[in-house]
């Protein structure tokens, strides 16, 4: 029997006790209604982990307003009319004892094409985003006031919803990692330039977010370690103090993870064959000019050759990152990067690197991987890290679209029986 007590250790996240250190971490569902309410499919997606006892699950990446949509059947926060779904999904969470926390968010520039409605894709400057190719406009200083009050009604929101916390995403080159990025923020006013600059955007949606939930409602924040971007991204040591800021004004964890859809697909790792071309046939690719989908069609094969080889998988690529906020804050740590194995979860934690870790993949491919944690097994559905998955989300809906887990998923629930 594989021995994890680490893992069943509960985790203080501010005010609330988590009951173990195996989160599920965001995952872009692609299961709402086109105008972002709840649905039963959404549900049934976390079902299974709620009915495994996973501790903590964090939404999929929530709209916080119609500008901030960034794909197909996502999940809206923006507006009181999502409330009786958002009850219904912090009811159905409680109900197998896991904790609930909504990911706000805004697409900014990193979207196919802007939401109906709205006129134009915004951004911290006017500089394409390279792989969807949208073109955004900068945000003018009288729009700020309306987008940081977005994220505090949609915490409110959340709140009241009786979901159990919110995390404020700053990562993964959504609009406000475009504004923590030197590559995307070229702006000249108090929101660009020096590193403080440009963390003062995140750094009011967060204060607007902690007046409006009060002191005891568990905030925590997604930052990236690294953009992955060549030349222009986040420097890491900014990042551990933007994050020692935000310690100090009283956030409660911070999650840390990578890469920039600029940088794509630097989020993930793993294999990518057909991972391109499925982006562009069956998900968020399809709304992209029929110019950009051809190239891409064409250069796929070039392009997945390339992807296997610079974002080989491995368990914690996050970890050497995720150290140095480890090393210099005393709020919790938690990681996600292709964790999938409770020996490499267990080191991750018992070797100090961070506090808590997190998965998006290994419970999309088998979300009863918490109540397996104890006993794995060669019969035991794992992620094979394919990335189907991912490349269809904006799409079709999310989950495994490898037969060979499927496969051993379904033996095991008819085992179960």
């Amino acid at each position: 029997m594989m021995n994890t007590p680490l893992l069943r250790t509960p985790l203080r996240i501010g005010r609330l006790e988590v009951a173990g250190r195996l989160f599920k971490s965001a995952t872009h569902e692609t299961r709402a209604t086109v105008d972002g309410a709840v649905t039963d499919e959404l549900l049934d997606f976390y079902r299974p982990m709620v009915d495994a006892g996973t501790p903590l699950i964090v939404t999929g990446n929530m709209f916080v307003s119609w500008q901030g949509k960034s794909a197909h059947r996502q999940a809206g926060i923006h507006s009181d009319a999502m409330l009786p779904g958002l009850r219904e999904w912090a009811r159905s969470a409680h109900a197998g004892g896991s904790k609930l926390f909504a990911q706000l968010n805004h697409g900014g520039r990193q979207m196919t094409k802007p939401a109906p409605g709205v006129p134009d894709a915004v951004s911290a400057s006017a500089r394409r985003e390279k792989s969807q190719g949208t073109m955004p406009r900068p945000l003018r200083r009288e729009e700020f006031p309306a987008l940081v009050e977005s994220y505090a009604a949609a915490a409110a929101r959340a709140q009241g919803a009786g979901m159990d916390g919110v995390q404020i995403q700053m990562a993964h080159g959504y609009l406000l990692s475009q504004f923590l990025s030197p590559e995307s923020n070229r702006r000249s006013d108090g929101y660009g330039g020096s590193a403080h600059r440009r963390m003062r955007l995140p750094l009011e949606v967060y204060r607007a977010v902690r007046r409006r939930v009060g002191a005891d409602y568990p905030v925590i924040v997604k930052l990236n370690g690294t953009d992955t971007i060549p030349f222009g991204g986040v420097r890491l040591d900014d990042q551990v103090e933007l994050a020692l800021r935000l310690q100090d004004e009283g956030v409660d964890a911070v999650e840390i993870t990578r890469g920039h859809f600029s940088s794509f697909p630097s989020t993930t790792s793993g294999h990518f064959r057909g991972y391109v071309t499925a982006q562009v046939t069956k998900g968020a690719m399809r709304e992209g000019t029929r110019k950009r989908r051809l190239a891409l069609r064409a250069l796929a094969p070039l392009l997945e050759f390339g992807l296997e080889r610079a974002f080989p998988h491995s368990e914690g690529y996050n970890l050497p990152q995720a150290k140095a906020f480890k090393d210099a804050l005393d709020i919790p740590v938690i990681t996600v990067g292709g964790f999938v194995s409770p020996a490499a979860m267990t080191e991750a934690i018992s070797s100090g690197r961070t506090d808590a870790v997190s998965c998006a993949r290994a419970l999309i491919a088998n979300p009863s991987l918490w109540r397996a944690l104890p006993e794995p097994s060669a019969g035991v559905a794992a992620c094979t890290f394919c990335n189907r998955c991912i490349g269809v989300a904006g799409g079709l809906p999310i989950g495994c679209y490898d037969d060979t887990v499927t496969a051993a998923l379904e033996r095991t629930r008819q085992e179960s029986r």
